[in-house]
């Protein structure tokens, strides 16, 4: 089983994706996880058990090209992606303009800014 993931860039997430289905790959999943610098989402293809991976490093706020184009059911991803994380997938197939998954609050995954710890000095009083 092949595990090794190559990067790409954003730009080339169309062309990547075209270049899997002409060779007869079918698109397995997309998932999107956190990183250091941003966010790490992955493209993985299959072909007679045959895996690829190839892996974009999303800043917060990144519009990325959607491959609806060489794979319709791409949308299915792209609009999951957009509803937890706040991505946006430009000329998704079928976009449902974030009412895919329906959460208590926008973007639950998306990385938030977790305020400095405060330290409170509590005095005994000496009687």
């Amino acid at each position: 089983m092949n595990m090794k993931i190559d990067p790409i860039q954003a730009a080339d997430v169309q062309k990547t994706a075209g270049t899997m289905r002409s060779g007869g790959y079918r698109l397995v999943v997309i998932t999107c996880t956190p990183a250091d610098e941003g966010y790490y989402i992955t493209y993985s293809f299959e072909k007679e058990a045959d895996l690829r991976h190839y892996r974009i490093t999303a800043a917060e706020g990144m519009t990325i090209p959607s491959i609806g184009s060489s794979y319709g059911g791409a949308f299915v991803y792209e609009n999951e992606i957009h509803d937890l994380y706040g991505f946006t997938f430009e000329g998704m197939s079928l976009d449902f303009g974030g009412t895919f998954i329906k959460t208590s609050v926008p973007y639950p995954f998306k990385k938030k800014e977790q305020p400095a710890p405060t330290v409170t000095v509590v005095k005994e009083d000496k009687e």
